[in-house]
């Protein structure tokens, strides 16, 4: 009964999508009108709004973060297009023969991989979709593969709880990007708490549950078109690769355990660059697949910049102040963690950037969670969450996956939305019942 209504519903929502959401280009754009306006109208100044979104555009600090995602997104794709993992990616991609358990399977792997880093969750599962695909349409076999491809972009719902997750990472690096702390707070308080394990461990049971749920009972055999995002040919093995890739990924992690390196974004995303060398074991086939990454994040690179001026106009608007302390306004003890999980995934639906989104709420929220007495680990948690929710309504990060798999945003936007109903109403039970 849940699974018919569920899968009618996602119908419902696919075909609406197919219709009326624009490209995330697009989406890009109409968000900065949209938000030039409204700055303004707050404002009353159109040089204030027109500063703000040149300053937004052209933050040191801000592109600085831009390079950091964009190495997770390409250094990830090198490791997933690696040769010992395009041989998984194909074994497994030959399991499932019917479309609710290669939904199934692929939002497994994609909140695994998610959880692990966000660059190969985004990546990796679009390998196994596109393989499941081909492999439907060689055999004559119903796919729908619209449904997989939504269940591909589920890493990008968990990553925030993940090894690669920016807000607890970027705070655990130092105070300068968490406004409102005085020091750097552990990933023992965030990646690491119970608070966590419940939540991020109850997605990776749920959302695969759901996708399965999703699977229409129709389907027809899919004729894939041609999507970028190959994997690299094999070629020689290098014993330099091979060498200077093994060493750096043990060096990196004996530097983790003995604490002489901090877990933040830049030691990860070197311990990843060193395993994915090390995967290819080729110099030449690691540096195919990095330009390939490359070519895949282009349309990722020019939106970053757009994103950050509509995060400079809403914060010299006095936008971002206004919604976190309208919501902070009425919290309490029980409520705050929850509230801070709605305005985080609100803003992030504007601004798809989960450390420059950090770097511009984190002073209110962190300065309200200490007047209320509120540990800092939960409130970037709480924060967290939010900002990896509403990634299932806004398409920023599925433009890897949908080169790979030659989808269209359309095509998955139905089947998102529902997940992210699912997904909204568990992790703010989670946060009501841990407060």
């Amino acid at each position: 009964m849940v699974r018919a209504m569920l899968a009618r519903l996602g119908e419902v929502f696919s075909r609406w999508a197919e219709r009326w959401v624009p490209d995330p280009f697009v989406l890009a754009l109409v968000l900065t009108l949209i938000t030039l306006l409204g700055g303004f109208a707050l404002s009353g100044s159109v040089g204030a709004v027109l500063q703000g979104w040149y300053g937004g555009f052209s933050s040191t600090p801000l592109l600085a973060f831009a390079l950091q995602m964009c190495l997770i997104l390409v250094t990830g794709q090198a490791l997933a297009s690696s040769p010992p993992v395009q041989r998984i990616v194909r074994a497994v991609a030959r399991w499932p023969k019917r479309t609710p358990a290669a939904a199934g399977l692929v939002a497994l792997i994609a909140c695994v991989t998610g959880l692990i880093q966000w660059g190969l969750g985004a990546v990796v599962a679009a390998f196994v979709v596109r393989e499941i695909a081909h492999s439907a349409a060689e055999d004559g076999r119903p796919m729908d593969v619209p449904v997989l491809g939504a269940a591909a972009y589920t890493g990008l719902a968990v990553w925030h709880g993940g090894l690669s997750g920016s807000a607890p990472l970027k705070a655990a690096e130092s105070a300068q990007f968490t406004q409102g702390a005085t020091q750097a707070i552990a990933v023992s308080e965030t990646l690491f708490s119970s608070l966590n394990v419940v939540v991020s461990g109850g997605l990776l049971v749920l959302l695969p549950l759901m996708c399965v749920a999703l699977a229409p009972k129709e389907a027809s055999v899919p004729e894939m078109p041609s999507a970028g995002g190959t994997a690299p040919q094999q070629a020689k093995r290098s014993f330099l690769g091979l060498l200077v890739g093994g060493a750096a990924t043990l060096l990196v992690l004996f530097s983790w355990v003995r604490g002489d390196v901090a877990f933040n974004l830049n030691s990860v995303n070197l311990f990843f660059l060193a395993l994915a060398l090390a995967a290819h074991g080729s110099i030449r086939s690691f540096l195919d697949s990095v330009s390939e990454g490359a070519r895949g994040a282009g349309a990722i690179i020019v939106q970053f910049p757009l994103y950050f001026g509509i995060l400079g106009v809403m914060q010299s608007s006095g936008m971002i102040e206004r919604l976190s302390s309208a919501m902070t306004s009425i919290a309490s003890t029980s409520t705050f963690p929850l509230l801070t999980f709605l305005s985080a995934g609100l803003v992030n639906f504007f601004v798809p950037s989960g450390g420059g989104q950090w770097a511009l709420q984190s002073d209110v929220l962190m300065t309200t969670a200490a007047t209320l007495d509120l540990e800092s680990g939960r409130t970037i948690m709480a924060f967290a969450y939010g900002d990896e929710w509403t990634n299932l309504l806004q398409p920023f990060w599925a433009l890897p996956l949908l080169a790979i798999t030659g989808l269209k945003a359309r095509q998955i936007a139905g089947y998102t939305a529902i997940l992210a109903i699912g997904m909204g109403l568990y992790v703010g039970a989670v946060l009501l019942l841990f407060s």
